[in-house]
């Protein structure tokens, strides 16, 4: 390990030491985190719906459409598949232990049966994830008939499927771009597969090592480079987000990527991590909190605003204030069968409670599950699960207007923060998933310490000048910090 990497992922962030002076009290009946107009409320939603289906968990999609649909009955809005646990990286912090060693897969001709009770449930969306999705190889399907066939005639199945019921699907890929040769970039671009792609820094042996994979990064960037080439980034049919985990290592370099995603075309989306996954036994990895989200998501949205003309104020735990819909009405299948809640929900190994059933068993059917009453339950349970400080359409008019439901559920159930310090510690409590919901890495938490006179004196300050020093391409003397960015 070179010195420069050694620096990169012990960059001192942040010395544990408390951020509040006091402990954080409960808000007072009427008082609010964020009050938000008519004219707010319709902006966020317009921005919402402007780039349809892309970010995790549908963040994408505008919520008042989504609740339209619900309504209109259907139960269903969209299926992930876990094709194959199997990966070419090996992440830190993979939630799904996914890897080169890793053999489970979802056989072809179950998810085809699947994809057929979907589409009938009224499904419109489904998203292709894994480990590495474009490792998908079922042995019944016979050799391989071209670069990644066997993912690809997923992708043609679910097409197909619904197009002799005169139907179009949305599909979304997660991917890794590693893999994405020439090939495969026309091919994406000819199914017109919005893709969900990874990219954490730009610098090279970082996200090498993030990843596990020595020149990772090249591959990654000649995956991107192909991606372009075949319209991804110019053409708005073909749209792509940019997946970036923020963690004590990617912090100082994330205004840099920003700028390059955006000046490609392409959207963002940043996952601040916490204790889940292989994050869990890293001590370190848990350098992030509330703090650092809120002045990162402030200087993102001024710099999106002078230098690429998008106006959004940020206020929730993610870039342009999308939120997970995916526990309103959606499912996600892993490779090993269980159908569950999401991707990262707590599985069988720690509770039955997110659990619904296993594709593998005898008796398998989607709408048993779909209109089973312990789906029906959960959702029910998710649905008022709010929290008590931050997450709750008491002090938040997000929540109160249907724009976020408590941000991400996963990291309520293994993270939480310390109302006496401020600091993100683990949590104990799985059943947080659902029940007194409260994303730990929202900016809200900040912000209601600010309204109480408790944040420590100076550390946003700190904060700003430490991003702007380490960018390469962001002057501090063009975007000083703001006293009301607090």
């Amino acid at each position: 390990m070179t010195d420069t990497l050694k620096a990169l992922l012990n960059p001192d962030l942040f010395k544990k030491e408390p951020i509040f002076t006091e402990p954080l009290k409960e808000p007072k009946k009427g008082e609010k985190v964020y009050s938000l107009s008519t004219k707010e409320i319709v902006s966020i939603r317009a921005l919402r719906g402007a780039v349809v289906d892309l970010h995790p968990g549908m963040g994408g999609i505008a919520p008042d459409k989504l609740i339209s649909m619900i309504n209109e009955g259907i139960e269903l809005t969209s299926l992930d598949y876990m094709l194959t646990r199997g990966c070419n990286f090996e992440c830190q912090w993979c939630f799904a232990n996914s890897g080169p060693r890793q053999s489970e897969y979802l056989p072809f001709r179950m998810i085809r049966s699947i994809t057929e009770e979907a589409r009938d449930l009224g499904t419109s969306l489904f998203i292709l994830t894994g480990g590495e999705p474009l490792l998908y190889k079922d042995p019944e399907l016979g050799k391989q008939k071209g670069v990644r066939d066997h993912f690809f005639r997923v992708v043609e199945m679910i097409i197909n499927v619904y197009a002799c019921k005169g139907k179009k699907p949305k599909l979304l890929t997660f991917d890794d771009v590693a893999l994405i040769t020439p090939e495969v970039a026309k091919r994406f671009r000819d199914y017109e597969v919005g893709l969900c792609t990874k990219g954490d820094t730009l610098i090279p042996e970082l996200q090498d090592f993030l990843v596990n994979q020595p020149g990772a990064f090249q591959r990654m960037q000649r995956g991107y480079e192909n991606l372009i080439a075949a319209g991804y980034g110019k053409n708005p049919n073909l749209r792509l987000v940019v997946n970036s985990v923020l963690n004590h290592a990617t912090f100082d370099s994330m205004l840099d990527l920003h700028m390059w995603v955006m000046e490609n075309g392409f959207d963002h989306s940043i996952v601040p991590i916490h204790y889940c996954g292989g994050a869990e036994s890293k001590e370190q990895e848990a350098g992030i909190h509330s703090p650092h989200v809120k002045v990162l998501y402030d200087l993102i949205s001024r710099i999106d605003k002078e230098k690429f003309g998008i106006a959004w104020t940020p206020r929730s735990a993610f870039t342009y204030n999308k939120t997970c819909n995916r526990n309103r009405s959606g499912l996600h299948i892993r490779a090993n069968g269980d159908v569950t809640a999401c991707s990262e929900s707590p599985g069988r190994d720690t509770t039955e409670r997110y659990t619904f059933g296993n594709v593998f068993n005898k008796n398998f059917s989607l709408e048993n599950i779909v209109k089973g009453k312990k789906l029906r339950a959960y959702r029910k349970e998710f649905a008022k699960g709010y929290g008590t400080y931050v997450c709750s359409p008491e002090v938040c008019d997000l929540y109160a207007n249907n724009l976020c439901q408590g941000g991400c559920a996963t990291r309520s159930a293994y993270s939480k923060v310390d109302t006496n310090t401020g600091l993100l510690t683990q949590n104990p409590n799985l059943h947080n998933y659902s029940e007194k919901r409260e994303d730990p890495l929202c900016p809200a938490w900040t912000v209601l310490a600010l309204k109480q006179g408790i944040l420590r004196e100076g550390l946003l300050e700190i904060i700003h000048a430490r991003l702007l020093e380490r960018s390469r391409r962001i002057s501090i003397t063009d975007f000083p910090f703001e006293e009301n960015a607090r």
